[in-house]
């Protein structure tokens, strides 16, 4: 495959979201310049939980595998409160999803997978070359000072500039965006260690308490992940003994740490850009939005960010699409980052309740709407973030709509259809009954007509996930490239003969 030149492109910050910047670049036809102050010594495991959502993005560029493979399964969230469980988020029984499954994993591992990836696509990471300031020196480039590992400050101009560089973004700062939003009141503290009294199972553990909340999630090689609200009132150091007498207070049974990897503690804040982008300057990840762990979101929407920016850019770069379209990216992600950041402040306030009404009150509740199904059909497919829809669409709602994600992969595959990488998929959907020969010929003439999308055929082939979400009636289906719908077509004579206007996605 060409690539564009290096020097079109740069990605301050080689964190996770960083790198996947680069890789799904990349495997658009685009070599982008990638560079980080510092080398990745941290024995922190920062962000542990991948959602199937991300598996299927990661599978995009070939390391969602490592990632499964080297990871802890887990397919339910329990959450119990004074020790007695009061219900679950089951993650088993997700539909329209092929994992139905969250990986619990050291951020260090995914970042190690990454990388190794990077490197077999003849990308470094230029480390200890750090961003000091840019400015858009006209309306298609932006010019830069780099301070590279010498201490040499070079200018350089670039057509695209990604920040990836995290909560403290340089790149959010020279270039003026606002980062509003608050900080929430209590501190966590986090530990990775061996637990003693504690089976390795299939679940993430929430203990909710009057004097705080914790977290306990497998993370692989017999370590687990500790996290756990700070009371109010504390003084004292966090550490083992903290944790040993959180662990003895919250949860049930006998449980003590055994060898500790690390420990400390952070403040989390809900926090977001006010947009996304300046002209040719983008944010994604940390660096564009913060929110509460509760419900594990913050990095996954930082690899949502990266699939909904990567192939409108590279879709300009390869003179695709309109460069209208990158205007897009800002509003469509600080959608879903208000859904998903609501959602995970949501359940961090609800966690946290230290009054006795209230408890009992939310208690009864999260009982009585598990018993129900309520919180497998509407709440378990959005911390799983496959339910993300844009606009003003509701959540909880699976059918095939303008704005929603389609379940089907990239992927290759000879059991069900799979989606363009880099261009607009259209599923030409004939019903349940039609007659082959005027079939066959209007899907001909379709696909001949215009070139620029992938057209499937999916009469008499199979459907995998979408064959419960396909009506009687003949459908045409238009995908972007990151998996969402653009367009749902009646397939009459008035499509027909208006094609021109229907397709003018292209």
């Amino acid at each position: 495959m060409s690539y564009h030149s290096e020097n079109e492109v740069l990605i301050v910050g080689a964190g996770p979201v960083g790198m996947l910047m680069a890789l799904e670049l990349l495997l658009l036809g685009i070599k982008p310049k990638i560079i980080s102050k510092y080398e990745r010594t941290s024995p922190h495991s920062k962000a542990t939980i991948i959602w199937p959502r991300v598996l299927e993005i990661l599978n995009r560029v070939g390391v969602a595998k490592d990632i499964i493979k080297n990871g802890h399964y887990f397919d339910q969230m329990n959450y119990y409160s004074n020790k007695r469980k009061i219900g679950d988020f089951r993650f088993d029984k997700l539909k329209y999803t092929n994992y139905n499954y969250g990986i619990a994993i050291p951020q260090w591992k995914t970042e190690y997978f990454l990388e190794e990836k990077l490197k077999s696509k003849g990308i470094n990471i230029e480390y200890g070359s750090e961003f000091l300031d840019g400015y858009h020196c006209s309306d298609d480039s932006v010019a830069t000072q780099i301070k590279n590992r010498n201490g040499q400050e070079v200018n350089c101009v670039f057509k695209y500039i990604i920040g990836a560089d995290g909560f403290s973004s340089k790149v959010r700062e020279c270039f003026g965006f606002n980062f509003d939003g608050f900080s929430m009141k209590t501190k966590l503290a986090i530990t990775d260690a061996e637990i003693i009294g504690e089976t390795t199972s299939r679940e993430v553990g929430y203990y909710l308490h009057k004097t705080g909340n914790m977290v306990l999630a497998p993370i692989g090689d017999g370590i687990f992940r500790v996290g756990a609200s700070i009371p109010e009132n504390y003084k004292g150091e966090i550490d083992r003994e903290f944790f040993n007498n959180v662990l003895k207070t919250r949860s049930p049974g006998n449980r003590k740490l055994g060898k500790i990897n690390f420990c400390g503690y952070f403040e989390a804040h809900v926090r977001s850009a006010d947009c996304y982008n300046k002209g040719n300057v983008f944010l994604v990840g940390d660096a564009a939005h913060a929110m509460s762990p509760s419900g594990a979101q913050g990095m996954n929407s930082g690899f949502q960010d990266v699939l909904n920016l990567s192939w409108k850019l590279a879709g300009v770069m390869n003179n695709k699409f309109d460069k209208n379209i990158l205007n897009s990216y800002s509003e469509e992600r600080k959608n879903g980052i208000l859904r998903t950041s609501s959602l995970s402040t949501f359940l961090a306030k609800k966690s946290l309740y230290d009054n006795f009404i209230m408890i009992l009150f939310r208690d009864l509740i999260f009982v009585f709407l598990s018993r129900l199904g309520f919180l497998d059909k509407f709440l378990s497919p959005r911390i799983a973030q496959i339910d993300i829809p844009m606009f003003d669409l509701k959540e909880g709602v699976n059918k095939i709509e303008r704005g929603r994600r389609i379940p089907l992969e990239w992927e290759e595959s000879c059991t069900i259809p799979n989606l363009s990488i880099n261009s607009h998929t259209i599923l030409m959907w004939p019903g349940d009954e039609y007659d082959y020969n005027s079939w066959n010929g209007l899907f001909n003439k379709l696909s001949v007509s215009f070139s620029e999308g992938i057209f499937i055929n999916l009469a008499g082939n199979t459907l995998g996930l979408i064959r419960g979400l396909l009506p009687s009636k003949p459908l045409c289906i238009i995908v972007r490239p990151d998996g969402f719908i653009s367009k749902v077509l009646d397939v009459n004579d008035e499509l027909n003969s208006n094609l021109n206007n229907e397709f003018n996605f292209i």
